[in-house]
């Protein structure tokens, strides 16, 4: 009977959640950033890029900021700003004495210094902080639901093309390089991807939770796939059901939908690393 009861609520409460017009507005984007987001994530880690997306996130407020104050249209200019930052990132570490971390640091805090100096400038009703810090996908418009497509399409066109190359640079660049491929075009390319990538998950986690939405969905599959394909679907999978049922606590009890999403990521990954400790465990 109690089991019945529960199923009946349950089955209540998902009626609810995909009849609500906000949910239904909502899904779409947040699916369709989980599903990029997860694919780039497989070479985030692969390469460990890990903190090169906690700058480019972070960099982003200028972007954000400069179409604030000077009225430019807002994903746009982001998308610029954070593709430029990813470039001069890659190159960076070419320049004697100064090392790709260093360059993320100096670069991530002085974009971040502008993005706040330019948005103290304006009106707060000009400015949703909120939403730019946390992400709101509850308030994606048509025109930014356009724009993240035509990205995310971009992103995974660049994801299916070059991902054995990616792959191969990830683990030998020496004999990547040595076979004829082009190591340092294709690491700025990886870049410039990930920096579009970032533009998309600060709509969706905001400013500083972006990092996680790319990191922990290929974490969770790292502890069970082996090929760069089983890596793939599994970091697909984790994070389609992270979003999911983000969404499904965050509709629930009123939360905020990027930090509910990215928790829901981090308890997936510890239960994950769990199970993948006691099955070796036991073996």
């Amino acid at each position: 009977m109690i089991r019945v009861v529960l199923a009946v609520i349950m089955l209540d409460f998902l009626q609810q959640f995909f009849t609500s017009p906000v949910m239904q507005d909502a899904l779409p984007p947040a699916l369709f950033i989980a599903v990029v987001a997860s694919s780039i994530s497989v070479m985030i880690l692969a390469h460990r890029l890990s903190f090169l997306t906690v700058g480019i996130s972070h960099a982003s407020l200028a972007g954000l900021g400069l179409a604030i104050a000077f009225s430019f249209p807002l994903l746009p200019t982001a998308t610029a700003f954070c593709v430029a930052i990813a470039l001069l990132l890659a190159a960076l570490p070419k320049q004697r004495g100064i090392s790709e971390d260093t360059g993320t640091g100096l670069l991530f805090a002085g974009s971040m210094a502008l993005g706040i100096v330019l948005i103290s400038q304006v009106s707060r009703n000009q400015v949703d902080l909120f939403g730019l810090l946390f992400g709101n996908i509850l308030t994606v418009s048509a025109q930014e639901w356009h724009w993240l497509l035509f990205i995310g399409c971009m992103i995974l066109l660049a994801f299916i093309t070059m991902a054995r190359a990616w792959w191969s640079i990830a683990f030998d660049a020496i004999t990547a390089a040595a076979s004829g491929l082009p190591v340092s075009l294709l690491r700025l390319l990886l870049y410039a991807t990930v920096g579009l990538s970032v533009v998309m998950c600060v709509k969706l986690a905001g400013i500083v939770l972006t990092t996680g939405l790319m990191v922990l969905p290929a974490t969770c599959a790292w502890l069970w796939g082996r090929s760069l394909i089983s890596l793939w679907l599994l970091s697909m999978s984790f994070a389609i059901i992270g979003t999911f049922i983000g969404l499904l606590f965050s509709y629930h009890y009123d939360w905020p939908s990027g930090a509910t999403i990215v928790l829901t990521l981090c308890v997936m990954f510890i239960m994950s690393w769990g199970i993948a400790w006691l099955t070796q465990r036991n073996k």
